[in-house]
């Protein structure tokens, strides 16, 4: 007997996001703090610098950390690399990726930090990310964090965050890396019945970004006018998106 598609939106999310932070330098922003609040675990990739940091860091969510070059004998206990898995997905976790020998073959994700400065890069279905500094500025270098969303042993999106100017939700990029843009409006409706007919089959937002190459913040409004709006239809969704548009100029 075939049995109903899970609805996630009437339950627990499926997919698993994770806060990736580096370089915080003894400085913990607000900021920082607020998003990591909306993340399942955070990922630190050394360089805490001080021991108060560590602690608050430790009582907010899953901490998964690695010792920097900066961090002094209080941080003696943590390790210099660490491998461990989240939703099925291997990571390895440094602070310098001059200083990595090996990662071990089945590794998709390879967290580091220590230049302060953002890089995303995949090769052979590996993704390579330091998030950069969200702690004490170095030089001019923007300040920047990610967000990583990890569903069914796969990296379905990562994101990066400027701390600077809010923008969070729009710098997404799906697992084969480079950002997506809003669909053209001739195309919305077809983009809003494929996203219609994935929650209908228990797909979440991250699988139907990932599947249609379609932003996460335009997939998740979509869901989010069906669920508050009972038996809209696609064009009354599109409508919907048009008037909250002109409402935002």
């Amino acid at each position: 007997m075939k049995t109903a598609p899970d609805r996630w939106w009437e339950g627990r999310w499926q997919e698993k996001r994770v806060a990736v932070i580096a370089d915080t330098h003894g400085l913990l922003r607000q900021e920082t703090v607020d998003l990591i609040g909306g993340c399942d675990a955070v990922i630190h990739a050394g360089d805490v610098d001080t021991p108060d940091i560590y602690e608050k860091l430790k009582g907010q969510k899953p901490l998964y950390l690695v010792r920097g070059n900066n961090d002094g004998g209080w941080a003696g206990q943590l390790p210099e690399s660490l491998r461990f898995e989240l939703e099925g997905v291997p990571i390895f976790l440094i602070h310098n990726r001059k200083d990595i020998r090996e990662t071990g073959e089945n590794v998709k994700l390879v967290i580091f930090g220590h230049s302060h400065k953002y890089s995303e890069e995949w090769a052979e279905g590996r993704c390579w990310l330091n998030p950069g500094s969200c702690g004490k500025r170095r030089f001019r270098l923007p300040l920047t964090m990610a967000a990583v969303t990890l569903l069914d042993g796969k990296i379905a999106a990562v994101e990066r965050i400027d701390l600077e100017n809010a923008e969070y939700g729009k710098n997404i990029s799906p697992a084969a890396g480079g950002r997506e843009s809003m669909p053209p409006e001739a195309d919305r409706r077809k983009a809003v019945g494929r996203i219609l007919r994935g929650m209908d089959k228990g797909e979440t937002i991250a699988e139907m970004s990932l599947k249609w190459k379609l932003p996460q913040d335009f997939v998740e409004q979509v869901c989010r006018i069906r669920v508050t709006h009972p038996g809209v239809t696609a064009e009354g969704i599109v409508n919907k998106m048009e008037v909250n548009e002109l409402r935002g100029r």
